[in-house]
């Protein structure tokens, strides 16, 4: 009888193991369908609606540079002051912006490429944050938050003024 009670124990031994294997490659496998599944959730609600896809112009009225405890910035005993300028977004499909930044005082001119992300969709404003390098030194990120009924909005980038954009297709 004991060697029965043995091989009985081995088999059941077995089987805990064979199932608890099956039990996590099925677990393995769920976690992967539930990641694609989300993935492809964030990709559905990632995409801008054509309506607001374009050219968002607005201008930045010249400031005070800020440190990053909101102080103006000091260099050899005076703030340093930034220019005006022309920004012109363009937002394009699959998530692409491009930005002109125009310098108003001497004209000059800066290309930034990047892309942008929805980071709130209400029923009459969407915030979109675009992400942006010139592809050397600069790597801005500025929050366009629209109005839906006229394609209005702000503009926001760190430590400098916001300024007014609007659609203008």
């Amino acid at each position: 009888m004991r060697p029965s009670i043995f091989i009985q124990g081995i088999l059941l031994t077995g089987l805990i193991a064979f199932t608890s294997c099956n039990n996590s490659g099925s677990n393995s496998n769920n976690a992967k369908e539930s990641e694609s599944v989300e993935q492809s959730i964030k990709t559905g609600t990632s995409q801008l609606s054509s309506d607001f896809l374009g050219n968002y112009h607005g201008i930045q009225s010249s400031y005070f540079m800020k440190n990053q405890y909101g102080d103006d910035m000091i260099i050899a005993g005076n703030k340093v002051s930034v220019p005006s300028s022309d920004y012109k977004f363009l937002l394009k499909e699959n998530n692409v912006v491009s930005l002109q930044q125009t310098n108003l005082e001497d004209n000059s001119r800066v290309f930034y490429d990047g892309t942008f992300k929805i980071l709130n969709d209400e029923a009459e404003t969407i915030k979109i944050e675009c992400s942006l390098s010139d592809g050397k030194s600069s790597s801005p990120t500025y929050t366009l938050s629209l109005k839906k009924s006229d394609k209005k909005g702000i503009c926001t980038g760190k430590n400098e003024t916001e300024f007014t954009v609007e659609l203008n297709n």
